[in-house]
């Protein structure tokens, strides 16, 4: 039984709560809130670095890929806010990607059988060039399980070409390009037979197992496509690959200005470790043969075009990476060692080679082209530059240190000691020539640590923010990556970066171009061919039209659907209640979704993105009538005399309020014609986005008028309903644009 509490302890309790509120109100200040929270000076200094007011922009987008989730995280530096999702080599929901037909068929193209894989490993992406420098036009990553090869717009942040390896079996999953993105390039990792065929590992590894890297040709075009849109494409016509012995091949990178034709990378066989260089200016033109539709360059026409050639290496390493003056290439290692280019180029082009390795590939001597080495610590992971001459940081994972120095005078600067072990380095344009900024981003894998909560067996991987301003590093934010498998990451200054928010209408997004299946407002249609059903529609808030969609079960059904929207951010999504479909549809974009009516029954098809007040209109019906089926024609019913009247009413009522809501259409439209709205390309995209709304809703003035003359009221109310819904809905988006006119006229950004 339980004990009548003494009247004293709800005195001592409600003491305590308003002690409580008492001190929480208190803390208004500063420094209030640094005492409650135990901070310091340096915390709150680091608080500041990240914080991003409202309005505010981050300096930076950088972009990682998530591992074996096959998506790519797009974030802000220094802010460390995650601003998108987007799908590469996995089906995506959110924006229907490997849902709608042409994001399928694009994902399809990628395999070599005709399937869809729902999963990718993309680890370390590249973005195109310009003399070296990010253009922030395109970004490529590999997918090392699937052997595919893909590239991204950085216009709408999609991606748009998804390619399987013709040869490789098995892919580094990582990328790098050419200093112009001449090439984009590829590398398996793990040998295997390029035939797909059976083979003893044991006893013809040598003879049929391979490897390879290669040079994907990159065609970026001078001239808009119809959409007034520049698509880059990777041709597998111009495309060759270079045929290695099987070694397991690792990162590799290219190089620039006076290097620009030579490609490094990491390579081992039988226990020993190899950089292998490539000049593939050389071999580009020594095609040998063609397998599976793929150009081959063979081992020994890259040798004799002194094209090939590798260095046996003194310890293992974990990354090589090219300086951004493109003089030195350096390893991620215990002891980093830093080789010259000129001496590497001058080897290779004069024959001073110190023995062969596997496939009768020259060796250089390490010893003989290399500028010297730099001890690090335990388990070095990774390189990353600064835009500071020589300057370039090592991560020591076992150490759990950051270390800077430099490759000119090959000293070390400083340190900074973490408290997780780091993985991974990225600084902002730090791959380009011209690395940027003040930040340093390094991935903490594990992050089992008291100070992060314990969320299951698998946790978060991590991304620190270091600030390498001043010669004391500082660690200053930790953010936290969910659905992802974090290794490397690149980023290029915000402004590079030209992002639309909208497309010209009737856009396929994954060509450019505008689609065939284009529907404007008043040409919606369903056609049928047999079992073949094709529905045209248009997407506009608040309304799908066609509303209903009449099919027969086991039919072939397609909806064609094209966004109207003019204003930014309108997007609509769409589904249909258990078939399993669901696109995406920015403003001007024109999807497919195809599927069997294989079951009978009403079926809703709805928006699925919330894009109005009148968002839950934005339904309709799709109608699946068993097979066999004959309808049953129901008479029309007579109304009284009293319900006509009663409809009457109803309507003169409505006509009433439309006219009112004309005049506030009017009044809008006035003040926005007087102040010069179409000088402001947002106002007058909304502007646009309301006339779309009124014309769409001509037909159903047309028809209450119409129906009011032959006195069906019934029809006539309904029709005028209908006017209204389509006159609220541009008077919306009307006074939308004149309140942000009015902001405009009066100074607001």
């Amino acid at each position: 039984m339980l004990k009548k509490a003494h009247p004293a302890m709800f005195g001592i309790v409600f003491f305590l709560m308003f002690a409580m509120l008492g001190q929480l109100l208190a803390q208004q200040t500063l420094e209030d809130v640094k005492q409650a929270r135990g901070l310091d000076d340096n915390d709150v200094l680091a608080a500041v670095k990240t914080f991003m007011p409202r309005g505010g922009r981050d300096e930076y987008f950088a972009f990682v890929g998530t591992g074996n989730s096959g998506t790519m995280i797009v974030y802000g530096i220094p802010s460390m806010r995650i601003y998108k999702y987007v799908g590469v080599f996995s089906p995506e929901p959110w924006q229907g990607y490997g849902y709608d037909d042409e994001s399928m068929l694009m994902l399809k193209k990628g395999s070599l059988d005709d399937r869809i894989y729902n999963y990718g490993d993309m680890r370390y992406p590249a973005l195109s060039e310009t003399n070296g420098e990010y253009n922030g036009k395109y970004l490529f990553y590999s997918d090392g399980a699937n052997s595919r090869i893909a590239m991204l717009g950085l216009d709408d942040f999609e991606t748009k070409q998804v390619l399987p390896h013709p040869l490789f079996v098995n892919c580094f999953p990582g990328v790098a390009v050419t200093e112009n993105t001449e090439y984009v390039i590829q590398s398996s990792q793990y040998p295997a037979p390029w035939e797909n065929k059976t083979a003893d590992p044991e006893k013809e590894f040598d003879s049929k197992f391979k490897s390879g890297v290669t040079f994907w040709k990159f065609l970026d075009p001078k001239e808009a496509t119809r959409s007034g849109h520049h698509i880059g494409r990777m041709i597998k016509e111009e495309s060759f690959t270079l045929e290695l012995p099987p070694f397991t091949l690792d990162y590799f990178d290219t190089g620039r200005e006076g290097s620009k034709n030579f490609v490094v990378g990491l390579a081992s066989k039988d226990g020993k470790n190899f950089i292998y260089v490539i000049d593939y200016s050389k071999i580009q033109n020594k095609v040998t043969s063609r397998f599976n539709e793929a150009n081959i360059v063979s081992t020994k026409a890259a040798v004799d075009a002194k094209g090939l050639a590798m260095i046996e290496l003194p310890e293992a390493a974990r990354k090589v990476k090219v300086t951004p003056d493109g003089k030195y290439f350096i390893t991620a290692s215990d002891n980093a060692m830093v080789f010259d280019f000129d001496k590497v180029a001058s080897a290779l082009s004069n024959g001073t080679f110190s023995g062969k390795t596997a496939g009768d590939i020259p060796l250089i001597d390490a010893a003989s082209v290399m500028k010297g080495k730099v001890n690090i610590g335990k388990d070095v992971m990774d390189l990353a530059f600064d835009y500071r001459d020589g300057v370039v940081y090592a991560s020591a994972f076992s150490d759990k240190k950051i270390v800077r120095w430099n490759y000119n005078d090959m000293k070390t600067e400083g340190e900074v000691s973490l408290t997780f072990k780091p993985g991974q380095l990225m600084t902002p344009q730090g791959m380009s020539a011209a690395p940027h900024s003040n930040y340093l981003v390094a991935v903490d894998k594990e992050g089992l640590y008291d100070h992060y909560p314990n969320v299951g067996p698998v946790r978060p991987s991590f991304q620190h923010l270091i600030d390498i301003s001043s010669d004391n590093m500082r660690d200053i934010y930790t953010m936290s990556l969910p659905q992802a498998n974090i290794y490397g990451s690149v980023s290029v200054l915000r402004t590079t970066i030209k992002p639309i928010i909208r497309y010209a209408l009737g856009t396929n997004t994954r060509t450019g171009e505008i689609s065939d299946f284009k529907t404007v407002a008043g040409q919606e249609k369903v056609e049928r061919q047999g079992n073949r059903v094709h529905v045209f529609g248009t997407l506009i808030r608040s309304h799908i039209t066609p509303e209903i969609v009449e099919v027969n079960e086991g039919d072939v059904v397609t909806f064609h659907l094209t966004n109207l929207e003019r204003a930014e951010d309108e997007t609509h999504g769409f589904t249909i209640n258990t078939y399993g479909k669901h696109g995406s549809f920015e403003p001007g974009k024109t999807a497919s979704l195809t599927f069997v009516a294989d079951r009978a029954g009403a079926f809703p098809y709805y928006c699925t993105e919330f894009c109005s007040a009148l968002h839950l209109e934005m339904e309709g019906i799709l109608l699946v009538k068993p097979k066999n089926w004959k309808g049953k024609v129901e008479k029309e019913v007579a109304l009284t005399k009293e319900e006509l009247a009663k409809y009457k009413q109803d309507y003169e009522k409505k006509v009433k309020v439309i006219k009112e809501t004309g005049d506030v259409i009017n009044g809008v439209v006035k003040f926005l014609k007087e102040n010069d709205y179409a000088k402001y390309p947002y106002v007058k995209a909304l502007v646009e986005d309301a006339f779309d709304q009124l014309e769409k809703g001509k037909f159903a003035k047309e028809n209450y008028e119409k129906y009011a003359k032959e006195g069906k009221w019934k029809d006539a109310f309904l029709w005028a309903e209908q006017y209204w819904q389509y006159q609220v809905k541009a008077a919306d988006v009307g006074l939308r644009a004149k309140t942000l006119l009015e902001e405009k006229l009066q100074g607001g950004k």
